[in-house]
């Protein structure tokens, strides 16, 4: 079995000429993010991927927070600064910075609680706690841009999984472009499942020799708890190691990834059930034409180690200035493991030749001995 890519589509790449490169270099699935683009677009831009001959994934965004519209794109915070973050449309008038929410989160946080921004790279300690909003304190300085994550880790969040957009997402395309795939997001538990194929078979039921696979994301701390995961797993087709909310939403933040993914694929192997690796791979490279060498090895590991049926760009394809060039690495790296493997083999047979051979050699001093 050899390592496969997955690519996210995006303005990088929904051009003919980028698909059918990747098509050449490795790539198997093209993600449509359902978090990002209209609907008109999707279906542009999956006609362009099947032409090229790619299968689809259609991603479900799923119950994300997600920051609002900013609308000062200069906006920024500074390490100590008081800042306001309140359900969107819901704006009252004060004297400090207020950052619009696509949800109310001041149920799901207490004082002191940590809110991580835009994967990690904003955080805030909460200071107080109001009806429909926060005031928070920001413990680093950095830009504040639209629609970014928001991670609560240190709170139960209770949002309906299935959102008024990914129902929406379900009905208007998988009728027409019968992805080969479909993926979704901060499950939990089977239930999640369960509620997702009925949504589907809905979606579906004026249409006959179709249904998608099912790919759970694990990134939910409730999600890797023993009594959810093996069932999760059991349940759906392939899952995905989300890693970049999973290192947000899992206590100590950052850091539990690495072991969480080493589980998850040991219990996939043993579950004989596919998997992709995810999230950050080669994320460098959305600005910079080379990988890190961090990278590099993060890529060795899910290839070579982990020996993963799919590695997945995200930003780096999408949005990224060099998604050919981190195609390149991917299939370069799949492909010298490929020519490693053989030769390993090789060397291997060899040795187990030479050994039988000096084997037989033993044996026959000993027999003429015995002579």
């Amino acid at each position: 079995m050899s390592t496969k890519i997955i690519t996210t589509l995006g303005p990088a790449s929904g051009n003919p000429e980028v698909l059918k490169y990747f098509k050449e270099h490795s790539v198997e699935i093209a993600r449509l993010n359902g978090s990002h683009g209209i609907i008109e677009e999707h279906l542009r831009i999956a006609k362009l991927a099947t032409n090229a001959g790619l299968d689809l994934m259609l991603d479900l965004p799923g119950p994300k927070i997600r920051l609002g519209e900013i609308h000062d794109k200069l906006l920024a915070v500074k390490t100590g600064e008081k800042v306001i973050i309140e359900k969107e449309q819901e704006h009252k008038e004060n004297n400090l910075k207020t950052l619009p929410c696509q949800f109310s989160i001041e149920k799901y946080t207490k004082i002191n609680d940590i809110v991580y921004i835009d994967d990690g790279k904003l955080q805030f300690r909460v200071i107080k706690i109001e009806k429909n909003r926060i005031q928070v304190e920001a413990l680093n300085s950095g830009p504040v841009k639209s629609h970014k994550g928001v991670n609560l880790p240190y709170g139960t969040i209770d949002i309906d999984f299935l959102t008024e957009n990914d129902h929406r997402l379900i009905e208007k395309l998988l009728p027409i472009i019968k992805p080969k795939y479909v993926a979704t997001s901060f499950v939990k538990t089977i239930d999640d499942i369960y509620r997702l194929k009925t949504a589907i078979q809905n979606s579906l039921h004026n249409i006959k020799n179709y249904y998608p696979k099912i790919i759970a994301k694990i990134e939910m701390a409730e999600a890797i708890e023993p009594v959810n995961i093996t069932s999760i797993i059991n349940e759906c087709d392939m899952i995905m190691i989300a890693r970049g909310d999973l290192a947000l939403e899992t206590t100590p933040v950052h850091i539990r990834v690495p072991f969480i993914q080493n589980d998850l694929v040991q219990r996939c192997q043993i579950q004989n059930k596919p998997f992709i690796i995810a999230t950050q791979i080669l994320e460098s490279m959305i600005t910079c034409p080379v990988p890190t060498r961090a990278e590099v090895s993060d890529l060795y590991r899910a290839v070579v180690l982990d020996k993963a049926n799919y590695i997945m760009l995200s930003g780096e394809a999408a949005v990224g200035q060099y998604p050919k060039e981190c195609v390149t690495i991917m299939h370069d790296l799949i492909q010298y493991n490929k020519i490693q493997t053989v030769h390993t083999n090789k060397k291997l047979k060899t040795k187990t030749i030479e050994k039988k051979i000096t084997t037989k050699r033993n044996l026959s001093k000993i027999k003429r001995k015995r002579i």
